[in-house]
């Protein structure tokens, strides 16, 4: 196993798959603590960097794809760090700003780190559809930490809502319902603690402006950080509502993912929140069955299936049956379902599926999921995965016909 002696100042960035120890000194990632006792694991298509507080000495290994780079001092601008401490002097709300691929999660995490480390304790609110941390894509969620995260990744929703697609494009008003059903969930569980919100990356165009300007007047944030240009829209907003805010600049070294980056990113979430999935056989009138639309009526429920069968077959020039039923099952034997979303007895979203069979004539239907409790409600989804979470087919029309 490799180890490297890393001077005060400097940044080691670990490109995962990959691991380290660290063996003498003191060093950190984002505000947290490295720690001798424990392996700090660096997960495929992510990278970690690792800053020595002190001359320290860290173990290392990495796997395929993998790697390492040295950097001459700190990756984290000292205008985060600045920034972060301002904010975590009271246990405040702050909003994190900025296009895909920017760095929003690894301020937003930096930020929850240092509420954490000052307050004992602080919510991560995960906005970001495409590249959700603790939550299934197409779903936004909140935790709670209790101690600071060298990866917010590591961490699971503690309460989530389903919005249903990869981008708030298509359906902006059920992301920003979304929003405010977790904003007043907090408030009611969480009163007075301390939230670091990472927003999702939509901010070109009049409409995703307008977008960013609603989720504030939902949020009140108390502080705002934009990395990079923030429009004059935005900071107006801002003035309105009494938000601080501050332009920041881009971290020292950016990690720009191609789109295919991304989508692999989706799929390792998706594979994670299907992990211990069985076959749940379940009759039809034992659940509140609906569409991610909110159409519920049988004869909708069957448009929708058809829907994505006929675009599926349009992109993969497969041949299918039409009819739902058989469609589903000659999907399911080529291991694909249709993601769709759980809610348990008391109405809360609980975690995801895969629907592989629909016969409302036999009143049953067969769903692969980790949730093994009492289903409430079944909501399909416009996304057709894989078992292993690949992401075969997306139909955003399926929002536009609504």
């Amino acid at each position: 196993m490799p180890s490297i002696r890393l001077r005060k100042g400097n940044t080691l960035i670990l490109y995962g798959p990959a691991s380290a120890l660290l063996v003498e000194g003191r060093a950190s990632v984002l505000g947290c603590p490295l720690s001798p006792r424990r392996r700090l694991i660096v997960k495929s298509w992510r990278s970690r960097p690792i800053y020595a507080e002190l001359d320290s000495v860290i173990d290392f290994t990495y796997g395929e794809e993998g790697g390492y780079e040295v950097i001459d001092g700190d990756t984290i601008p000292e205008e985060w760090r600045r920034f972060a401490e301002k904010v975590s002097e009271k246990p405040s709300k702050t909003c994190v700003y900025g296009e895909a691929d920017s760095g929003k999660t690894t301020l937003a995490t930096l930020v929850a780190n240092a509420l954490v480390r000052r307050h004992g304790g602080s919510l991560y609110l995960d906005l970001d559809l495409g590249q959700s941390n603790i939550c299934p894509p197409t779903t936004v969620g909140y935790t709670l930490l209790r101690h600071p995260t060298p990866d917010i990744s590591y961490l699971r929703m503690e309460f989530g809502e389903v919005v249903g697609y990869t981008s708030p494009t298509p359906l902006a008003d059920k992301h920003l319902q979304a929003v405010e059903n977790l904003a007043r969930r907090m408030l009611n569980t969480h009163a007075g603690a301390g939230v670091s919100i990472d927003l999702d990356g939509w901010v070109s165009g009049e409409r995703g402006i307008r977008h960013k300007e609603a989720m504030l007047r939902i949020l009140r944030p108390d502080f705002l950080a934009s990395i990079g240009e923030m429009p004059e829209e935005i900071k107006r907003t801002c003035e309105q509502l009494g938000v601080s805010y501050e332009v920041l600049p881009p971290p020292i070294k950016l990690r720009r993912r191609e789109q295919a980056a991304r989508k692999r990113l989706r799929e390792i979430a998706y594979e994670r929140f299907l992990r211990g999935s069985v076959v749940r056989k379940i009759p039809v009138s034992w659940v509140e069955l609906r569409t991610i639309t909110d159409k519920s009526a049988p004869r909708e429920i069957r448009k929708h299936v058809e829907s994505i069968i006929e675009g599926y077959v349009e992109v993969s020039g497969e041949v299918f049956d039409l009819d739902p039923t058989k469609a589903l099952e000659e999907l399911a034997k080529k291991g694909i379902g249709i993601l769709s979303y759980v809610r348990d007895m008391l109405g809360s979203f609980a975690g995801i599926g895969l629907l592989i069979d629909l016969d409302l004539k036999k009143n049953h239907f067969r769903l692969l999921t980790p949730y093994n409790a009492q289903i409430r409600e079944l909501i399909l989804g416009a996304i057709l995965l894989s078992t292993s979470g690949e992401e075969v087919y997306s139909s955003p029309k399926i929002f536009l016909e609504t």
